[in-house]
């Protein structure tokens, strides 16, 4: 008897369900599950303290890579971190945000004067203007640089003058400002031809006009915000976050609920709002997956994982302090020679993106404060199917259990009860044959395959699984 495996889906209930009770250590693909690389550090990418804020972005031929701590921000390259502005304020909850704009990148926590880094000046930052206010959030809409949370109000949305990012003065050329008049706290925005800003309890789109109003504000979402502001990624048109109601993606016209049914209850049951300020989130365009941390005490332990070309979630074991969208440095081998001295005691791939520059990728902070990818080893895999009642009104007497995966180690364990309400009592079986047969004798009525990957093993795929199965006694 065949089995494929489905969709995770952990809102429903184990038993009468088509999809998995747990997908960890994996992402999906159309046909199945494949392996989630782990963390490899960057070469001298650690950073003195815990990571706060992070951005990256491209300037000629140059690639410039952030990170900020509590107090200072820092330029990275091959040697390491090189801190270019010192003597900031900024917390853990709020962070420090980067945003590039022309040949500047831009970056800002809500308290000190948004500061401004030039190419032309790579070993410093300055403030922007004076006429900037303060901003928690900085986007860049045509050619207008748009601060939320502007001048420490929590419902200001202000801007620059068009093209001209050091002019600030309301009524000066196009420069100005809005008090958005409901829907809470400010909590993101989100730039391109259209702004998007996102609020505790609904979403607005501010569209230019280019008459004496400047921008025109419509909301597009009632009663759906943003309660999390580092949950928001952005990728091409959509903007994925975490609501009241569950997770969601906007694509400026609507918002969409991506977790119904599906993750949201399993997720929000967990979750601790104390914590909401440490979840971050980016999209790694690799793999088309959003990836979200689960809120806890610094670092986060766990992500959630969402691919959003086949709607289907998963889960990881991954510590992070901030995970954010980047493009990866040159990195030559003598620069892997001076960092650790023998390159072969790295881990680290020769064909690793993290050695390739310009290349778009998802980088983060892991618990320890170091930089780096999604490149490593595999991580460990676990994925456990629905609660089967193979012979419905009798005992299923299970003979063997064959994975379908490329995995040459793999370890079945069958999960069994004879009641629903019965607590499943779970059996190990690692040896398996030269044809990948794991053999078993166990009968029970409602039965769960489990199937386990070790981390560092080498596969492509998994999709189910064949179970020999034949009817036993009367339940």
């Amino acid at each position: 008897m065949r089995q494929i495996f489905g969709e995770w889906k952990p809102d429903q209930p184990a038993h009468l369900q088509d999809g998995l009770v747990r997908a960890h250590g994996v992402v999906p693909i159309a046909n199945g599950y494949a392996p989630l690389p782990s963390f490899s550090p960057a070469p001298g990418g650690a950073l003195p303290a815990a990571c706060v804020g992070a951005g990256a972005y491209r300037s000629s031929d140059d690639v410039h890579v952030f990170a900020a701590t509590a107090t200072a921000i820092y330029r990275y390259g091959g040697a390491g971190h090189v801190a270019i502005k010192t003597g900031l304020s900024s917390s853990s909850a709020v962070g420090v945000r980067f945003c590039p704009f022309n040949r500047l990148m831009l970056a800002t926590n809500g308290v000190d004067p948004i500061q401004k880094f030039d190419p032309s000046a790579p070993t410093g930052m300055t403030v922007l203007a004076a006429s900037a206010p303060t901003a928690r959030f900085l986007t860049v809409v045509r050619g207008f640089v748009v601060a939320g949370y502007a001048a420490n109000d929590a419902l200001r949305v202000a801007w620059s003058d068009n093209g001209d990012p050091a002019s600030w003065t309301a009524g000066a050329g196009e420069a100005g400002f809005q008090t958005m008049a409901s829907g809470g706290d400010i909590t993101g925005m989100v730039g391109g031809e259209y702004g998007l800003v996102f609020q505790e309890n609904r979403v607005v789109r501010m569209t230019y006009t280019a008459d004496d109003a400047i921008w025109q504000f419509d909301e597009i979402a009632t009663d759906i915000g943003c309660i999390a502001p580092w949950s928001l990624a952005t990728y091409g048109k959509l903007t994925f976050f975490l609501s009241n109601k569950g997770f969601m993606a906007c694509d400026g016209v609507t918002v969409e609920a991506i977790g119904i049914e599906t993750v949201d209850r399993a997720f929000l049951s967990m979750l601790d709002r104390t914590y909401l300020e440490r979840m971050s989130a980016a999209v790694d365009p690799r793999s088309s997956t959003y990836i979200v941390s689960v809120p806890s005490a610094n670092p986060a332990t766990q992500v959630y994982l969402y691919h959003f070309a086949l709607r289907r979630w998963t889960t990881a074991s991954l510590t992070s302090e901030r995970i954010f969208p980047a493009l990866s440095q040159s990195v030559s081998l003598d620069a892997l020679d001076a960092s650790y001295g023998n390159i072969d005691a790295t881990g680290l791939s020769i064909d690793s993106a993290m050695l390739r520059g310009g290349y778009p990728l998802l980088m983060l902070f892991d618990g320890s404060h170091r930089l780096g990818t999604l490149s490593g080893p595999n991580m460990a895999a676990t994925l456990v199917d629905g609660l089967k009642e193979f012979v419905p009104g009798r005992k299923s007497r299970i003979g063997s259990v064959r994975p379908l995966t490329d995995a040459s180690v793999t370890t079945v364990s069958l999960l069994g009860a004879d009641g629903l309400g019965d607590s499943l009592d779970e059996t190990v079986h690692g040896a398996r044959t030269g044809a990948g047969v794991h053999r078993m004798r166990r009968s029970c009525c409602f039965c769960s395959v489990k199937l386990s990957i070790p981390a560092g093993a080498t596969w492509t795929y998994v999709q189910g699984y064949d179970v020999d199965v034949v009817a036993g006694g009367r339940a």
